[in-house]
């Protein structure tokens, strides 16, 4: 209660005793010094004596006292009344058939509540066939309940042939801090799409974090899909509340159906969503086979010669296992290592230019491919074919090589041996300087007779080798002749 209010308590009391003192004979509310009251004796002369004086006191002055304190009196309850009670808005309401009591009014402004606005209020409630209470208007304002909000709300409701809404429980949503507006747009949408909700359940999923509109939406969709009874409310809900994407996991859902892929539920979709994968993708993969060209592949056959194929795969996601199993890449790491190891396994490189599918058949029948995969290896193409070097004859033409330089080297050694002997033998005196040098002499004369003779030290005719002491003779022996025809 604020300052000027007890003021004004405080004189309208003072009057009143006052007034109410002025109005008292002299002696009768106190008797005087000294004097002894008889009530049994003298009572009755007392009462005449009273009753006398008082008749002699109301004279002159204490008339015109007693006037003038009723004239204030009642100018002080004429203005209390036109303070407390505004006349304008309680007669416009009377105009628009509410019945509001004085003392209601005179209770919003003691409290500090807009008259105006509770009057206004009521009546757009009432043009709208909405009965409101001021007691629970007054209540709920003092409690920071926005009422043009729930009033609003109130009206739309009504407005939708919602009769199971009312004031006290739109109040108490809002001290809930729920969105009313949303519940009962959400609701009002429910009811036009014919799903089986209430506003107590939307307002508990609101409160929950979730989305009212969102979830009559997807509701609406899955009912006109043909699947309401597998796709229910409940399940809506805990999908959305779990963190999912609902419009695509319903959309996904309804894809794969329509699609004809019956081999999982809508629970299998929810848990790919919740996975963080791409629902929409993985689905369409499922439904649409994706084709991938691998790189080249390189692969020796058993007769030595190099082949580099490409194929094309044809994949299709497996839902059931797209959670925890490979990827599309391994998949085809997988294939590549498949498709190397039948070329290796091939007779020889001819077979596989033959019947190259031959080989691409038994790629995709390898137990290895599809297990524990999230893709199904529907077929392997071949698409390409490379052949590359010969690899056994570059190997065997390396190995004579080797051998032929290490046969160089034996001999090398061999001779090594030799000189070594030959130098001991010389040492020890076994062989005289003369001797030594007709060996010398003959192995140089052997030497010049196998360079005319187009020999190697082993006998063998040397190729494209011609003779340079004996210019008459060509490469093979024969003599050489100046015509240039012969």
């Amino acid at each position: 209660m604020n300052m000027k209010k007890k003021y004004l308590l405080l004189v309208f009391a003072l009057l009143v005793s006052m007034t109410f003192f002025s109005c008292m004979p002299d002696g009768y509310l106190m008797p005087e010094n000294n004097t002894e009251v008889s009530f049994d004796e003298d009572f009755n002369e007392e009462f005449n004596d009273s009753v006398t004086s008082s008749d002699e006191g109301i004279n002159g002055f204490d008339a015109l006292m007693v006037i003038v304190l009723t004239l204030g009196l009642a100018a002080i309850i004429v203005w209390f009344f036109i303070t407390m009670v505004p006349i304008k808005l309680w007669f416009n309401a009377m105009l628009s058939g509410l019945k509001i009591s004085w003392l209601y009014l005179i209770k919003m402004r003691w409290q500090n509540i807009p008259q105006a606005k509770i009057i206004n209020l009521m009546v757009t409630a009432k043009n709208a066939n909405v009965s409101l209470d001021v007691p629970q208007l007054m209540k709920y304002y003092l409690a920071k309940v926005d009422l043009e909000v729930v009033v609003a709300t109130m009206i739309r409701a009504r407005a939708a042939n919602i009769k199971d809404v009312n004031f006290e429980d739109m109040a108490q949503l809002y001290l809930k801090k729920v969105d009313v507006g949303a519940i009962v747009h959400a609701f009002i949408n429910a009811q036009n799409a014919q799903i089986e909700t209430s506003i107590p359940e939307l307002a508990e999923f609101y409160l929950a974090g979730g989305n009212v509109g969102d979830l009559v939406k997807a509701k609406n969709i899955a009912d006109n899909s043909g699947h309401k009874e597998e796709l229910d409310l409940p399940k809506l809900k805990q999908h959305y509340l779990a963190g999912g994407n609902l419009k695509k996991t319903i959309e996904a859902y309804i894809s794969a159906r329509k699609a004809g892929l019956k081999e999982f539920t809508f629970k299998d979709v929810c848990d790919i969503d919740l996975a963080n994968l791409d629902v929409t993708e993985a689905i369409k993969s499922a439904i649409s086979p994706i084709v991938v060209e691998t790189d080249g592949v390189r692969g020796i056959a058993r007769d030595g010669v190099e082949l580099t194929m490409k194929v094309k795969v044809t994949l299709r996601a497996q839902i059931k296992n797209i959670i925890g199993g490979v990827s599309s890449d391994t998949v085809l790491a997988r294939v590549n290592e498949a498709l190397a190891t039948q070329i290796g396994l091939a007779g020889s490189h001819t077979e596989i230019l033959q019947n190259p599918y031959l080989l691409a058949d038994k790629v995709e029948s390898s137990p290895t491919i599809n297990e524990s995969s999230a893709f199904e290896v529907l077929s392997v193409d071949v698409s390409d074919i490379k052949i590359g070097n010969d690899v056994g004859a570059s190997i065997k033409v390396a190995r004579a090589k080797a051998q032929v330089e290490y046969a160089k080297a034996e001999l090398i050694l061999a001779e090594e041996k030799v000189q070594k002997a030959m130098a001991g033998a010389f040492l020890d005196g076994n062989i005289s300087v003369q001797e030594y040098t007709d060996i010398k002499n003959k192995q140089a004369d052997t030497l010049m007779r196998q360079s005319l003779a187009g020999v190697d030290e082993t006998g063998h005719h040397l190729k494209n080798q011609t003779t340079v002491n004996n210019p008459d003779t060509s490469a093979d022996g024969s003599p050489a002749t100046d015509d240039p025809k012969e």
